[in-house]
């Protein structure tokens, strides 16, 4: 009797372990886990993201402290970061491919997808994303997971967020351009500028610099260095743009001998501003011819674009900026005086 209840036990728990081993191996119900851990419990572990597409743009973002530096060389816009680790954090397999459709959804993921590569520390990326197209009804993409300890996975799976409709490619641009942060001047606490030059290149002699104490008011310098009685309220207010001043777009548009046109041309404004770090920037300014349509009968065409100029900005790129905040720190010196 005893026996036969020891071979009774026997079997039901083989029967058990065989459901068991049937259900996590069922494609049905329950994924292969290894290959559908997209997400990432600890985005503050990231130290860095490495995007690639197969057209060659890459962008490599690396934690830096509380900042993000893109390509080793700019500050990377934050809000575009906080996207790309919440989606890091969010993301969800919706359901996997259907068999019938695996080869064709591998086939167009091979000639056009996108690879994340996401470091938590180390030389080694822990997890890989390759993002593919949209699903038709565009609430759903197509990506495959690799993962160093059990490589890349060869189904594809349906990536959807949580609170979130739409595609998850756009969070992870791979041009340099969309990470850039589009900063000029970021002082957001001002005792942090020590000193600003503004040259007037057609008119030297409404040229300016400010001293800025740590504490205490600024004083106005003529070009040569002569200190100047000033309108306070008025030199602090040229002051203020420099807390946030940022551009609106890179002109990526123009043609590489319009560029160099420009650059060929004196700018209308050498604009130098020194933070009490040591750090110095210069920026040089032109107006925009006006392109818009002629004025009425009584009003003359305007020379200039009234709402944009051009920058050259880290010594790199031409950017368009605007001029409501630009005509505020590129005042006349005549207009500052007491």
């Amino acid at each position: 009797m005893n026996r036969r209840l020891l071979i009774l036990l026997i079997v039901l728990l083989s029967l058990g372990a065989l459901a068991w081993w049937l259900q996590r191996r069922s494609t049905g119900t329950t994924l292969n886990a290894p290959l559908i851990d997209f997400a990432v419990k600890d985005t503050s572990r990231v130290t860095r993201l490495f995007i690639a597409d197969q057209r060659g743009n890459t962008s490599d973002l690396r934690r830096d402290g509380d900042r993000w530096i893109l390509n080793g060389r700019f500050e990377a816009r934050q809000p575009e970061v906080n996207a790309a680790l919440k989606t890091l954090l969010r993301v969800e397999v919706r359901s996997p491919v259907p068999k019938s459709q695996e080869p064709m959804v591998l086939r167009t993921m091979g000639s056009a997808s996108l690879k994340v590569e996401i470091y938590e520390g180390g030389n080694k990326p822990s997890k890989t994303w390759i993002l593919g197209h949209a699903t038709k009804d565009h609430y759903g993409t197509y990506a495959v997971l690799e993962k160093p300890d059990q490589g890349r996975s060869a189904e594809p799976f349906i990536l959807g967020m949580s609170g979130f409709t739409g595609v998850l490619t756009p969070r992870f641009p791979p041009r340099e351009d969309n990470w850039r942060s589009p900063s000029v001047f970021h002082y957001n606490d001002l005792r942090d500028l020590a000193e600003v030059e503004v040259m007037h290149t057609a008119r030297p002699s409404e040229s300016f610099r400010i001293l800025h104490p740590e504490a205490g008011l600024p004083s106005l310098q003529s070009s040569d260095g002569r200190t100047l009685p000033m309108d306070t309220v008025l030199v602090q207010g040229a002051l203020l743009p420099f807390k946030e001043f940022n551009y609106d777009y890179i002109e990526r548009e123009r043609k590489p001998v319009a560029r160099d046109s420009l650059l060929a041309v004196k700018p209308n404004y050498i604009v130098r501003a020194k933070g009490r770090n040591g750090r110095a920037q210069e920026v040089k300014l032109w107006y925009k011819p006006y392109t818009g349509e002629a004025g009425g009968f009584d009003k003359p065409r305007p020379l200039h674009d009234p709402l944009h100029m051009f920058a050259f900005v880290e010594d790199s790129m031409v950017v368009s900026v605007q001029r409501a905040y630009a005509d505020r720190f590129t005042v006349p010196l005549s207009s500052l005086l007491y």
